[in-house]
């Protein structure tokens, strides 16, 4: 028999060191300790459905009872032994009935969070917090989608925070911390994306730690001159890393102070003084005297990040901070020269591991724009060869598993990423359109928004939400959506009037806002723009589509077939915006005669239109 139940998986840490020590007497005390747990059971309407030696497998009636049950239990062992530390993982989920006893994904799940929590915590599926939000004055900490052992698809996982549910707060809560971009004082203000790519580096390096929440990138370069007191209130942190830097020929002079976001006061304060090729090692040095000045405890896989940096090129450190910028707030115009550019750093230092990621994705973001040889998939395994913890080699894996139509394994490469890296862009993006192209659009919004929140200055994110309410059908979220990536939009043509891949999607968002003379306008001047951008053409395509110019939207993508990649293809392929088209013979001709170009077009399992 099949039903829904939430279960609980719990077992002792260091159970056998204990036992080695003192076999009888840590017997006895588990014993009592199991035995102190039943009137808790009771309580929360829970039942042991079978002991395991250090542990022991609970059903309970409904996850809101699961999860204060848990609660309490960690409360009473507490009270009861502090020498038996439990980890505790709760899921809700399909399990199968046999003699009594469970069997089934929902609790292998639950085993797998078990053993993700520390000891004294608990740690639960998504499934158990959506149940219990709002029913339970519980403080809980978001560790992101993690991979499983034999659990084909991440898992959402949640800590909770505090001992009771009347806690809300604890001794692993997050301090959050604000870098601000440091200012450029070489006199030189091309030297800008060289002080900009450092401050980058820093909370890089900073948000790597989990006893720290750090602001993205993008909303701390957004913030205004104000004092440290101000910004600390508005982004709701408690303190502000501020400083400067100066670069003279071969060497670099870095000042920081940490200030205290409740009054003004510095924290701590140091110049640094190194060769450039000493840079990463000044950058880790600054990141380490932050935890020290806030007294953090880090992991030692933390501190082992902290201290893994060795001297890098000068040259290619220079060249690396220009791509990256180019990268951030460029145009595909732009992707020749990053390719250039990178191409460049990995002949100074070959093992550079961001940029070979960064070439890869470039690679790769090229050959769906223009068409062309280079996937970037050897360039990105040669990321991964070199540093297999960058999230954006992950990220740029996924993406290529993704348009070759293998979803699976791009979910599990959005997992890692976003697993080291939680708050990065690029991570988050992949996400996003790795859960869209298979329909699953409330996670895919969860991402794509993650990520418009991360990158204030960009519209992709912003734009991809509004496809995905229209997949669910809900209009008025996407006209909504639709108005916020404008004003997006808007703000970088103004600046930027040749900007082809924001006035392309622009020119979408016009139509389905019914301004279809201004619509029409933006996709001629985006068509006028970049004729041989292949990308730019298909999201024309789309603009047509959505807005219920058939013809149009027919005639566009009968143009751009005979050039498009297969990783464009498989897009196409599977993208709702063209699903007016789907019953259309003429679209399905035009497919046919795009799909017949590649041999083993229809080999991948995901080939071919979605219904």
């Amino acid at each position: 028999m099949r039903k829904l139940a939430a279960v609980l998986c719990i077992d002792i840490a260091s159970y056998s060191k204990l036992m080695g020590r003192d076999e009888a007497g840590t017997l006895a005390r588990v014993k009592a300790a199991f035995a102190a747990f039943d009137p808790v059971l009771e309580r929360h309407h829970g039942r042991i459905v079978k002991l395991m030696g250090d542990g022991a497998l609970i059903e309970f009636a409904s996850a809101v009872d699961a999860t204060a049950g848990a609660i309490a239990l960690q409360s009473v062992a507490s009270a009861t032994d502090p020498t038996l530390r439990f980890r505790m993982g709760l899921n809700l989920g399909d399990v199968i009935v046999e003699d009594g006893d469970l069997y089934g994904e929902g609790v292998n799940i639950a085993a797998r969070l078990q053993a993700l929590a520390e000891p004294g915590g608990i740690i639960l599926s998504e499934t158990v917090r959506e149940h219990v939000g709002g029913k339970l004055n519980v403080a809980l900490e978001d560790l992101g989608p993690m991979s499983l052992k034999n659990i084909e698809r991440p898992i959402r996982v949640f800590a909770i925070q505090g001992g009771s549910p009347a806690e809300a707060r604890s001794s692993r809560e997050r301090i959050g911390i604000c870098v601000l971009p440091f200012a450029n004082i070489s006199g030189d203000p091309e030297q800008d994306y060289f002080s900009a790519g450092v401050t980058e580096d820093i909370i890089v390096d900073l948000s790597k730690l989990s006893s720290l929440t750090v602001i993205s990138r993008a909303t701390s370069f957004s913030m205004k001159a104000q004092s440290a007191r101000a910004i600390a209130q508005q982004l709701n942190v408690a303190y502000v890393l501020e400083g400067n830097v100066r670069k003279a020929g071969e060497r670099i002079r870095l000042s920081a102070q940490l200030v205290d976001g409740t009054n003004d006061a510095t924290v701590w304060a140091e110049r640094f003084d190194r060769d450039i090729k000493d840079v990463l090692a000044l950058q880790s040095d600054l990141a380490k005297a932050v935890v020290e000045a806030l007294r953090l405890r880090l992991l030692p896989a933390e501190r082992q990040a902290l201290e893994r940096y060795a001297p890098t090129d000068p040259e290619a450190y220079k060249l690396f901070l220009l791509a990256r910028q180019y990268n951030i707030t460029g145009s595909e115009r732009h992707l020749p020269l990053i390719i250039r550019l990178c191409r460049r750093v990995t002949d100074l230092e070959p093992g550079n591991a961001r940029a070979w990621a960064l070439l890869g994705e470039t690679l790769n973001r090229l050959r769906r724009s223009i068409g062309g040889t280079e996937t970037g998939e050897a360039e990105i395994d040669r990321a991964l060869e070199l540093d297999a913890g960058l999230a954006s080699a992950h990220a740029g894996k996924a993406l290529l598993f993704l348009y070759r139509g293998q979803f699976e394994e791009a979910e599990r490469r959005c997992a890692i990423a976003l697993q080291l890296e939680p708050d990065d862009y690029a991570a988050n993006l992949a996400a996003g359109r790795t859960f869209v192209m298979q329909r699953r659009f409330n996670d895919a919004i969860r991402y794509f928004e993650r990520a418009a929140a991360l990158a204030p200055a960009d519209y992709n994110a912003a734009a991809m939400v509004i496809q995905c309410y229209q997949g669910k059908g809900d209009e008025p979220a996407a006209l909504d959506a639709c108005r916020r990536a404008l004003v997006r939009i808007e703000r970088i043509v103004t600046a930027e009037p040749d900007h082809s891949g924001a006035i392309g999607h622009g020119a979408g968002i016009l139509a389905l806002l019914g301004d279809r003379e201004r619509a029409r306008e933006w996709a001629s001047r985006a068509s006028l723009l970049e004729p041989d951008n292949i990308q730019l053409q298909s999201n024309l395509v789309c603009a047509w589509a959505i807005s219920g110019d058939a013809a149009s939207a027919l005639d566009a993508l009968e143009r751009i077939a005979p050039k498009m990649s297969p990783e464009l293809l498989v897009w196409m392929e599977n993208d709702n915006d063209l699903d007016s088209l789907r019953s259309l013979p003429r679209f399905a001709q035009i497919i046919l005669a795009a799909r017949s170009r590649f041999q083993d077009g229809a080999a991948s399992p995901h080939y071919g239109p979605l219904k």
